[in-house]
Parts: C-alpha cells; structure tokens; sequence
C-alpha cells in the first residue's frame, strides 16, 4: 500500500479538488457545447400587478453539453441535438399564458432542454431587459444536469438514427 498523501487546492467556493484536475480537462473529452444566445421574446412574466397587464422583454441564453458523435450522424439532424426544437418549445411556454417567477421558468426552459437523453447539463440565464431604467437587466442563471445518463462499460451510450 502506497504512503504517498494526497494533495488538494482549494478553489476559492470552498470545494476540495484533487492537485492536476482544472476545469479545461474535467469533462471535455468528447463532448460538445449547443449555444441558443440572447432568444428575446415578449412575455407576460412577474409578479406585481402591472407585469400581469402587459409583456416585457426578456432574454434567454443556454449552453448545453452533449456527447460529441460528429463521427457517426451520418449528416442527419436526428442524430444532434436541436437548437431549433428547443427554440420552439421554448415559445410554446410562452402561450400558455402568464409566469410568475424567472425561476418557475428557468425549470420549464431546463425541462425542454433535458427531454432529450443526449444533453448532459444545461446552463441556462434568463433576464428581464426592462425592469430598471438604471441597469441593463437583471435576471437569474441556473445549472441543471440529466438524470437519465446510460452508461455501457464506462462510456455514454448514444442511439444514432437511420
């Protein structure tokens, strides 16, 4: 049995990682970024009476990890992840009337991004454009991570479409 100690930084939230790791090779192999930047829609969200009368204008911005297959989609679209679905759903949110909070929404947004198997995480930050004459937004930014990851012999299984 080995007597060497081991050594560990500490970041500056607190956490304990072991000496060597950083963020640029944890995670990075064979994954890939989906970006949907500054999606400004009109929404009837907030809680005060006036933010129930009339839409304002909010932001959207995500960035989702999957696994990067680029060898094996066949250059069919089935076989990415896609940002003009997320898109989509993203605005059928909006139909179904009035929100309350940007946070009931961020877990609506992160459930669309989720629903398909092959994003990992999904960070996503939603600002209100126009609530403050003196500040450019303000918002909220949440990070969540699929639940339902497959593994088959230590490596992410990806179903590829014909």
């Amino acid at each position: 049995m080995s007597s060497k100690k081991k050594y560990y930084n500490l970041l500056s939230s607190g956490s304990y990682v072991p000496e060597g790791k950083n963020s640029k090779n944890v995670n990075s192999e064979d994954e890939y970024k989906i970006f949907i930047k500054n999606l400004t829609l009109d929404a009837f969200i907030g809680i005060h009476p006036h933010e129930k009368k009339s839409r304002q204008k909010i932001s959207i911005d995500i960035e989702l990890t999957a696994p990067d297959n680029f060898k094996n989609i066949k250059d069919n679209i089935k076989n990415v992840v896609s940002y003009e679905q997320i898109v989509h759903e993203i605005k059928e949110i909006f139909k179904k009337g009035h929100i309350g909070l940007l946070e009931t929404l961020s877990e609506q947004i992160s459930d669309v991004c989720l629903k398909d198997d092959r994003v990992l995480d999904a960070k996503i930050k939603i600002n209100k454009l126009e609530v403050f004459s003196e500040t450019e937004s303000v918002g909220i930014q949440i990070y969540r991570k699929q639940n339902k990851i497959k593994y088959t012999n230590n490596k992410k299984v990806l179903k590829l479409k014909k």
